[in-house]
């Protein structure tokens, strides 16, 4: 059903401001270890380098250098990613214009835009659904979100590109187009890999779907790789070990990182480290498992429900639950609030706070994102680590649980909610 007129008005007005508020930000912000990369990145694909090995500094452009023996100079994303950067390193060249922040703007386009367009993507699939205020409830909600802006248009992350690839795998008709899309999303950035059997898979017979989505986003990395001859071995190493890490982020497992810090618990030994970082895959195979029983997807309501269980079981389990991996939940929660669950919107309030508060604790209170225009940014977080360095650490641990308490919480409503075709 179309719009009113009004009513197009209001949603495109809104586009416009979330688009502008991001922008706003896109050329003077950005990770020192992240965004950096991205600035390393796109330069080495067009003048021969390996992106998967380690990415010097590039004289003019780069505006940081925080890498060590524990944060290298080198990537853990699929082809998809260097594929962009490299392409808007050329354009960078073409247009002429030598300005490192004009440089940082052409990078922070793709994802912005992706965040704006997922926040469509998600008015599109609300409205058709339900009505118009629902709809530009969540569309508002992800549009004007300080986490969603925080890591758009001043952090510098992709996931929303990956996300938007997922929505347009949701609400494809066809089984080919789901697996095509959910491939191209894996593509972008691995994390979708979670969501291919519960978008593709109604019945066991559709297996062939869950496998041609990951065997596409498999098939257009093998061909990068043979055309742009990089070394196979490197880069799986790399992607591999992305699996395992931990340490220090939005997971309620920090809290022994905590206690080993205090010394009230010895430092992790590698097999328990390791072990730890690789839970998260057994668990979710057995969720996906159950989710799928529980709600299959013939129905929308299924299937969100089915995807909420996958995430929140990744967030859950997962040894290092970065920042942006929130990300994927919202996106969910939001849907589920605005169409189904209004009663939960208090819970994904509250889940979004917390996020906010281990982000900004843990970036130093956002000057970490100055750093393209505020060199002393390292002497900032020093003398920060140095006078409230217990302080910042309880508050990312707690914040680490809390999260995580959350994420439970969310789970078990879920989980005990009555049988989907019962839903209307």
């Amino acid at each position: 059903m179309a719009l009113p007129k009004g009513s197009w008005r209001k949603r495109n007005g809104l586009l416009l401001l979330g688009l502008l508020i991001r922008e706003c930000f896109s050329f003077w912000t950005g990770h020192p270890s992240d965004f950096e990369l991205w600035v390393r990145l796109g330069y080495a694909m067009v003048h021969g380098g390996d992106p998967y090995g380690i990415l010097p500094a590039v004289p003019g452009l780069s505006f940081a250098d925080v890498f060590g023996y524990h944060n290298t100079a080198t990537i853990a994303y699929l082809p998809f990613w260097p594929i962009l950067t490299g392409l808007i390193y050329l354009l960078y060249s073409l247009l002429g214009w030598d300005n490192r922040f004009f440089y940082y703007f052409l990078l922070k386009q793709p994802i912005i835009l992706g965040d704006v367009g997922l926040a469509y993507l998600i008015f599109s699939y609300v409205r058709s659904r339900k009505t118009e205020k629902e709809a530009l409830w969540a569309f508002s909600f992800w549009l004007f979100s300080p986490f969603s802006i925080i890591m758009s248009g001043i952090w510098g992350m992709f996931d929303s590109i990956a996300i938007s690839f997922i929505f347009l795998s949701m609400m494809s008709a066809s089984q080919t187009r789901k697996a095509i899309w959910g491939g191209l999303a894996i593509f972008a950035k691995s994390i979708p890999i979670i969501y291919a059997a519960p978008v593709t898979m109604k019945r066991l017979s559709d297996l062939w779907a869950t496998l041609l989505s990951i065997s596409f986003a498999v098939l257009l990395s093998a061909i990068t790789f043979v055309i742009m001859r990089w070394p196979l071995s490197v880069a799986t190493t790399s992607v591999v070990a992305s699996a395992f890490k931990g340490y220090w982020s939005l997971s309620a497992w920090d809290a022994l990182y905590y206690l080993s810090y205090l010394g009230l618990l010895p430092t992790l030994s590698p097999p328990l480290y390791q072990t730890l970082g690789i839970l998260w895959v057994p668990a979710l195979v057995l969720f996906t498992w159950i989710a799928i029983r529980r709600f299959g997807r013939e129905l929308d309501y299924g299937l969100i429900q089915a995807m909420l269980v996958c995430t929140l079981v990744f967030l859950i389990f997962k040894a290092r639950t970065a920042e942006q991996y929130a990300l994927y939940l919202f996106a969910l929660a939001v849907i589920d609030v605005a169409l189904w669950h209004p009663e939960r919107k208090r819970l994904l309030l509250v889940t979004l706070v917390v996020a906010m508060i281990f982000l900004v604790v843990n970036n130093f209170l956002l000057v970490r994102f100055l750093s393209p225009v505020y060199p002393g940014f390292v002497g900032f977080e020093n003398a920060m680590y140095t006078t409230i360095g217990p302080i910042r650490f309880a508050v990312m641990a707690l914040s680490g649980i809390a999260f995580t308490g959350l994420n439970i919480k969310y789970l078990a409503e879920v989980l005990k909610q009555p049988n989907p075709v019962r839903i209307q």
